[in-house]
This record gives structure tokens, C-alpha cells and sequence, in this order.
């Protein structure tokens, strides 16, 4: 069972209801928002209530209370629970705004490279992150059925779109590159687009083009950057995460700890 805030008041939950895309979830279809916490304090609080307001705006979804309002029961939410490092989650539906968290409980060994597999899905609205969310669901339950970390979601031409939970980046040549369009503008992926040191490149990856990168990670608000060494069963690069993705990583945490 999970304790939540719903339009400032608690209630129980069990994790199905509150989880977009489950056949369970209990809710009309809305917006959400996933967060990290560092040491009980929200990390990149900012552009994810940008994202929210944004899109609520886009899809006509009315927002009952002002941001100092929101920023103040995510507050109330992050402190009653005990752990420091949290995974919290902004639900916006009708009539609803729903605040809840869970430990963070990273696996630090995804750090050293992960595994993924490519599966055909298309995200149904890529610039806004709905709960509409049962195909891209579907993708990281195959993907975990597989051990993978995650899915590389493809469209039909066999191109690169983003994973189901993350959005994807790879190295070649000593070039960093990611994709421009139709894919959601995670703010992890914001973060290095505004704050590498590396210039990134767009452009697009067809399914065939893993075999010549040197590098491949991906980037969410939980996990933040994590190194790819195999697609499929095809090894990328030296199948070690690489310097590049080694050094944003490292650039990263202090990226978070300058969020506290």
C-alpha cells in the first residue's frame, strides 16, 4: 500500500492504482511527473513543474492550486517518509492532484552497463508525459522479462526513439549525439543538453547503427545517466562504459548536489 496526498488530504493506495499504463490504474488519463530526491531535498524540482504546467496547458487539464501550493505538499510528502533518497511521483488528472514516494532503491551495479533490447512502439503523444501510457509499459515489462534494463522503443522505419522510461544518447567519432525530435524532452536529457561540456549533435540512429557506436547511455530523472553495453546481443563499443559517458556521469552528481 502506498500513502498518498490527494488534493492535500491522505489516502491509501495500492502501487497498481497509482501506476499509468497498469490495467489497474484508477484514474481518468492525465499528466505525471517522476522526481528524485537527494537527502530528502527534490532534485530538478523546477523544470519538472515547468513540464507539468506546460502540458497541462497544452491538453486543457485545469490545475487547482498554484505552484507554491504543489511545492508545498511535495514538501509535506518527501517529509514523512524516512528514507533520503526518494522516487516521487506528481499525478495531474481531473479533478485530482495526487503527491506520493518510495525508497529510490537504486542498483548501483547499473552504473558499470546495462543490457537493453529494441522493441517496435510508438509513444502516442511524445511531448507530453501522459498516463496514456499503457504501450511504453508493455515495452519495459518486455524488456524486464528479458533481464534488460530497459526497451529502445522503435518507430516503423527502424529508428532509434527514446526507451520506454529514458531518453537514449550515444558517442561516435568522440561526438555525442541524441535524437531532436518526437521523443519526450526528459529533463535529465534537458540537463546535459544545457550543461555538457561536450557539444551535443542531433541526429537519427537506425537499428543497424549499433554495431558502429563507441558509446550508448540513457537518461532518467531516477536513475540519471546510465551506461549501454549491449543492444540485443550486439556489444557496444568496448563493452565498458566509455570516457565520455564516464565523465558526464561524474558530471552529474554534481549537477544533483548543487540542487541542495
Amino acid at each position: 500500500m502506498i500513502n498518498a496526498l490527494v488534493n492535500g488530504h491522505w489516502k491509501l493506495y495500492d502501487t497498481e492504482q497509482l501506476q499509468p499504463g497498469s490495467d489497474l490504474f484508477d484514474f481518468e488519463t492525465g499528466l505525471y511527473e517522476t522526481f528524485r530526491t537527494l537527502k530528502h531535498k527534490p532534485i530538478f524540482l523546477k523544470p519538472h513543474l515547468d513540464r507539468l504546467f506546460d502540458s497541462a496547458k497544452q491538453i486543457g487539464l485545469k490545475i487547482f492550486f498554484t505552484r507554491e501550493e504543489i511545492e508545498d505538499m511535495i514538501e509535506e510528502v518527501i517529509d514523512q517518509f524516512n528514507e533520503p533518497d526518494q522516487r516521487a511521483r506528481i499525478l495531474l488528472v481531473p479533478q485530482k492532484l495526487i503527491i506520493y514516494t518510495t525508497a529510490l532503491n537504486l542498483d548501483h551495479k547499473i552504473y558499470k552497463g546495462v543490457f537493453t533490447k529494441t522493441v517496435p512502439t510508438l509513444r502516442k503523444n511524445p511531448h507530453i508525459k501522459t498516463t496514456d501510457h499503457k504501450d511504453c509499459l508493455n515495452a519495459y515489462y518486455n524488456a524486464q522479462e528479458n533481464n534488460c534494463f530497459d526497451a529502445i522503443l522503435l518507430d516503423g522505419d527502424r529508428k532509434v526513439l527514446e526507451g520506454s522510461r529514458s531518453n537514449v544518447f550515444w558517442v561516435e567519432n568522440k561526438s555525442l549525439f541524441t535524437r531532436k525530435a518526437d521523443v519526450l524532452p526528459g529533463v535529465t536529457r534537458q540537463t546535459i543538453l544545457y550543461n555538457s561540456p561536450f557539444p551535443v549533435k542531433f541526429s537519427n540512429l537506425n537499428v543497424f547503427d549499433f554495431e558502429r557506436l563507441d558509446e550508448l547511455f540513457l537518461t532518467n530523472s531516477g536513475s540519471g545517466i546510465i551506461p549501454v553495453i549491449k543492444v540485443n546481443s550486439l556489444k557496444i563499443g568496448t563493452g565498458k562504459p566509455g570516457p565520455l559517458t564516464c565523465e558526464l556521469m561524474k558530471l552529474y552528481e554534481t549537477w544533483m548536489s548543487d540542487e541542495i
